[in-house]
């Protein structure tokens, strides 16, 4: 907990706050999302703790957002004291560094590994129950990630939003009772966080 008064990091972080709200993201998902332990997360919203790059990354990610969005574009008044250079350096250094953003195609590997099919067979008009859960399950993941819209898997799965949309609903009904679809989802979700690690070397070895 840093108790010196920071106004740049209370800018931030008051950003992040009024982005989280626009999306509609409460601050359990946000949390839990991000990795970042509900209570440190609450304190770093609220500017109680100093924002580290690594969760402004982090947090970034869940948002959709780019650094540019929750920076201060200009050194105004309030932050006359921030010296510019400091400002201009640590904004490179973290869009150097930022995580690339889940991908549909990142959505779509995920799934297929998760029940050994083929991208083809997901958007297949196949009604096989195995299948039918894939696609839902790739709803779910859609809809956990912010940047990403139904429409754009609609037009993939070759099913229309509406459709989707009304699996979705199924899909959270039957994780009160369905373990085994809960297990899936996670192996989804995991495979998922794997994906996006590689992804992240990849960018950081092409910026090397």
């Amino acid at each position: 907990m840093d108790n010196k008064t920071d106004p740049v990091n209370d800018f931030v972080c008051s950003t992040v706050r009024r982005i989280r709200i626009e999306k509609g993201i409460r601050v359990q998902d946000m949390a839990r999302r991000s990795g970042i332990p509900l209570g440190s997360y609450s304190c770093l919203e609220t500017g109680r703790y100093r924002m580290s790059l690594e969760n402004l990354f982090r947090i970034l990610q869940v948002l959709g957002t780019d650094i540019q969005q929750v920076w201060p574009g200009e050194i105004t008044e309030w932050v006359e004291e921030v010296d510019e250079e400091f400002i201009e350096q640590w904004v490179e250094r973290a869009k150097a560094r930022q995580v690339p953003l889940v991908t549909m195609e990142e959505v779509q590997q995920a799934v297929c590994e998760t029940y050994s099919i083929e991208r083809e067979d997901l958007s297949s008009p196949s009604r096989r129950r195995d299948l039918a859960e894939a696609r839902a399950v790739a709803t779910v993941l859609v809809k956990e990630t912010p940047h990403l819209a139904l429409v754009e898997l609609s037009r993939l799965l070759k099913r229309d939003v509406s459709s989707l949309s009304h699996s979705l609903r199924r899909t959270y009904d039957r994780l009160s009772y369905d373990r085994a679809l809960r297990l899936k989802i996670r192996r989804a979700r995991r495979t998922l966080n794997h994906l996006q690690r590689q992804a992240a070397r990849r960018a950081r070895a092409q910026q090397d």
